[in-house]
């Protein structure tokens, strides 16, 4: 994956894709344009599934994936639906940042070693890493993401509701837990279209896929470049959620 990226990312060359590197975690860092605060773009590379051969269709507005016997298998789809998105958006702004990590299903270990002085330029984190459709982290392993009545989510609620992104729920553990503990500023955590994560049967559903990016694009036109500060140990936030926030439910 890191050289399949690293790769998509030169071929396009600099003003279509950015400047690309990788580090000694397998993490995957792009970078296009100039600005003193990038908007950035996240998701993750590995994926619990075993690197074996896959077919992969289309049937019925879906990709689902069987082995050599013919038997259901995962494809991939967390998180390669969200790499797919930034992948997108990375071609539709001209600054903007992205980062593709490894390792998170065994902890965030690559963004817990993400390098502080790549995201010293940037502004906040929106990632692709929720199943399903309509779903947004709240908070992502006990961590909150962003400040109730901050400027970050006043800004970026009109465009969640418009994408009917509005069922705030306290999911797992993500890369941008890590990211907002360590570097304080706010993040998103959002559905990109994948369904049955770590089972056999996980499928994506491309309609869903492409609505994650449609929000996407709205919310970094909206966010543009700036620094959405969120102090790490949450104080200052007395307002109460701007919308409804569950526990974990999928259905």
């Amino acid at each position: 994956m890191v050289e399949f990226l690293t790769d998509y990312v030169k071929e396009g060359g600099e003003r279509l894709r950015g400047r690309c590197w990788s580090d000694a975690h397998n993490n995957v860092y792009i970078v296009k344009g100039h600005a003193d605060h990038y908007p950035c773009v996240a998701a993750h590379i590995d994926t619990v599934h075993p690197m074996i051969p896959v077919q992969i269709i289309q049937q019925d507005g879906m990709l689902i994936g069987f082995d050599q016997r013919g038997q259901r298998t995962g494809i991939g789809a967390d998180d390669k639906a969200g790499v797919y998105i930034c992948l997108e958006l990375l071609e539709r702004f001209d600054d903007i940042a992205v980062a593709l990590f490894a390792a998170e299903e065994i902890g965030g270990v690559g963004a817990r070693h993400a390098p502080a002085a790549w995201f010293k330029d940037v502004g906040c984190v929106i990632e692709f890493d929720c199943p399903g459709h309509g779903l947004v982290s709240y908070t992502s392993g006990g961590v909150r993401l962003f400040q109730n009545d901050g400027e970050f989510i006043q800004t970026a609620v009109p465009v969640l509701r418009a994408h009917r992104l509005s069922r705030w729920q306290h999911h797992p553990f993500s890369d941008v837990m890590a990211l907002r503990e360590r570097f304080g500023f706010s993040c998103l955590n959002l559905s990109c279209g994948y369904h049955n994560w770590h089972r056999p049967d996980e499928y994506v559903v491309l309609d869903e896929v492409e609505a994650a990016l449609a929000a996407g694009e709205d919310l970094l036109q909206v966010l543009g470049c700036r620094h959405y500060a969120f102090d790490a140990d949450d104080r200052g936030d007395a307002a109460s959620p701007l919308l409804e926030v569950t526990g974990l439910q999928l259905a």
